[in-house]
């Protein structure tokens, strides 16, 4: 129960109102049955006592009579005790119980037997064990029966045997409809005065308690709520030096305690939204349910709204505009609730609307219950707009690094060509300029057209190979679209070729496993490949050497280029990945920085298989397999 609630009391005053009542009234219950029945008992021990002297003054009287052989003497002593109020009956009865002298004289000559109930209660029993009284139940109300025997003394022998030890018995009834009567009064009484005494007790402690214990208890609760509420200042107040006294004390010093915590949590709550409010990364708190548990204020402003109104709203409903995902698949939060990992999606925005152009890198982390599910999802929102920018300025700087590396082979490779071309010119122009005496007309004609074929497909094996490195050289457009992965890697190594030939290095692709469609961006697959290809092939100090390509399909599609270079040290392999670290003399650094961004940003990866120095080197490029393609 609440102590709000004014039409009910509380428990704790129920329970101790229940138990003083039962403490005082079951004692004084006892107590009040105990009193009556020992007043009960003594008010009828009292009235036997009573009868026995009355039945021992009529013995003596009849006795007196008796030896005055006076039979009208002893009927008159018995009917004048018999008009007494309470005496039902005084009789005397001989040995075969025939009553001989009654204060009923129409009893007289009336014989009891000893099979008579109210015979059987002294009969019942041995004569050692019998009582001189006993109370029956007559016509609803008891009867206090006095029984003395007449014993045969030696002045009654004149008439009685002298063989016979008694010559009779008195009997002397008494009617306790009186004593009962007065002993109901008195109980009635008693119980009025111990009802009164249990009632002014009951006031009396519960007054005491009240004032005593439950009242301040009240003014401790009124306080702790008020503290809950908000009240961090309330404070209770201490009286006296008793448990309760020292319970508000002890109350005191949690509300101090809790104060300065909730304060300190206060300021580190402020300290914490102030540091997430200046972060220009956007960041959301999203629960198992897509629902908005806290957001900081770069949200805000991607979302047009106030944090705290969008606080509880569905992240699609609240700020769906500000990002263009429209499915799970999309969502890195609802991969990561799923997968329970760190997930990552990158968003381009179409060129309208307020965030045109702009790209958005969105990391969603997990955060862990008590069970090991994922309770919540942390979203942090990068504008990667600008960096991107100068990761493409810096790529076109590693493309045209890339370039130089290739010029001096393929030069190398359109030499070879022009050189046979130029002969062939050269035989042409001898052959015209001045022919040979004996030679015909038509054999000239056919060595010039055989010398024209040749001409012919050398410069077509130039413009193949020009048209490869021009292909290259065009820079790398931003459009993604389904790209055949098995032959963009062959053409780019036709391009690492004569650089391989001209290291003494071969180029090998092996198996023809049938490969899915790669959704990405055929020049930045191009970059990648050749890239690995071109380091692969750098990492032969002495020349002579294989270099081979594996395609290898599961949950994603593997190319794996191995080469049996000078491999990679294990200090070189931990910054392998970063940017401006490179082992080479005239290299940037960025090759494989550039190359592992451009194939995250798809969904990809590259990384390093394995590596030991002095037997070679394992590179993979990973790239996703399209949604709703079977392995």
């Amino acid at each position: 129960m609440r102590y709000a609630d004014k039409n009910r009391p509380d428990r704790l005053t129920v329970r101790l109102a229940v138990g003083i009542t039962v403490l005082v009234i079951v004692p004084l219950a006892a107590g009040l049955y105990l009193l009556s029945r020992q007043h009960y008992q003594g008010t009828i021990a009292a009235r036997h006592e009573a009868a026995e002297r009355e039945n021992r003054l009529l013995a003596v009287a009849l006795r007196h009579d008796m030896v005055q052989n006076s039979r009208q003497l002893m009927r008159e002593s018995l009917s004048e005790i018999g008009a007494q109020p309470e005496i039902q009956r005084a009789m005397v009865l001989d040995h075969n119980g025939v009553i001989q002298l009654s204060s009923n004289r129409s009893d007289e000559g009336m014989r009891i037997s000893r099979e008579d109930p109210t015979c059987m209660v002294c009969h019942a029993v041995t004569p050692k064990e019998r009582n001189r009284w006993v109370i029956l139940d007559e016509n609803n109300s008891q009867v206090l029966r006095s029984v003395l025997p007449i014993e045969n003394r030696p002045e009654c022998h004149r008439c009685h045997d002298a063989g016979e030890r008694l010559n009779g018995i008195l009997i002397l009834d008494v009617s306790l409809a009186g004593v009962q009567a007065a002993l109901s009064r008195d109980a009635f009484w008693m119980t009025v005065a111990t009802a009164t005494l249990a009632l002014v007790l009951l006031v009396g402690v519960g007054l005491f308690v009240r004032h005593l214990i439950l009242v301040r208890l009240i003014i401790l609760g009124r306080h702790a709520r008020s503290i809950a509420g908000g009240a961090l200042e309330e404070r209770a107040e201490i009286r006296g030096d008793d448990l309760i006294a020292t319970l508000a004390r002890d109350f005191n010093n949690m509300a101090d305690a809790t104060s300065a915590l909730v304060t300190e949590v206060k300021e580190r709550e402020d300290q914490m939204t102030g540091v997430l409010n200046s972060l220009d990364d956007g960041m959301i708190v999203l629960d198992s349910d897509f629902k908005i548990v806290a957001a900081n204020r770069s949200i805000s402003r991607r979302s047009c709204s106030y944090s705290e109104n969008i606080r509880g709203q569905n992240c699609r409903d609240a700020i769906g505009r500000a990002l263009p995902c429209h499915s799970d698949a999309e969502c890195p939060t609802a991969r990561c609730l799923t997968t329970g990992r760190l997930e990552m999606a990158v968003y381009h925005f179409p060129d309208d609307g307020p965030n045109a152009g702009r790209i958005q890198e969105v990391y969603a982390s997990p955060v862990y219950s008590g069970d090991g599910s994922v309770a919540q999802v942390v979203e942090v929102w990068r504008d990667i707009t600008e960096r991107v920018r100068e990761e493409e300025h810096l790529a076109e700087i590693e493309h045209l690094s890339s370039l130089g590396v290739l010029a001096s082979g393929l030069s190398h490779e359109v030499n070879t060509p022009l050189a046979t071309t130029l002969t062939c010119a050269d035989a042409i122009l001898g052959r015209l300029e001045s022919p040979g005496p004996d030679i015909s007309a038509d054999d000239q004609l056919a060595a010039i057209r055989e010398s024209a074929e040749i001409i012919r497909q050398q410069v077509l094996r130039c413009r193949k190979i020009t048209d490869q490195f021009l292909r290259f050289a065009r820079g790398i457009p931003p459009s993604i679209e389904p790209i055949d992965l098995r032959e963009v890697v062959r053409s780019v190594m036709a391009l690492a070729a004569p650089k391989a030939r001209e290291s003494g290095v071969s180029l090998d692709m092996e198996g023809g496993v049938p490969l899915p469609l790669v959704t990405a961006n055929t020049e930045v697959v191009q970059h990648v490949v050749l890239n690995v290809l071109v380091n692969a092939i750098e990492s032969f100090d002495d020349g002579g050497g294989v270099i081979s390509a594996l395609f290898k399909v599961d949950e994603n599609i593997r190319l794996q280029v191995r080469d049996t270079g000078c491999g990679i040290p294990p200090e070189v392999q931990k910054h392998m990945f970063e940017p401006f670290r490179t082992q080479k003399p005239r290299g940037t650094g960025l090759g494989l920085f550039l190359s592992r961004t451009f194939m995250r940003r798809f969904g990809g990866d590259v990384r390093l298989v394995d590596s030991t120095v002095g037997r070679g080197s394992c590179i993979e490029i990973v790239f996703p397999r399209q949604a709703g393609e079977v392995s």
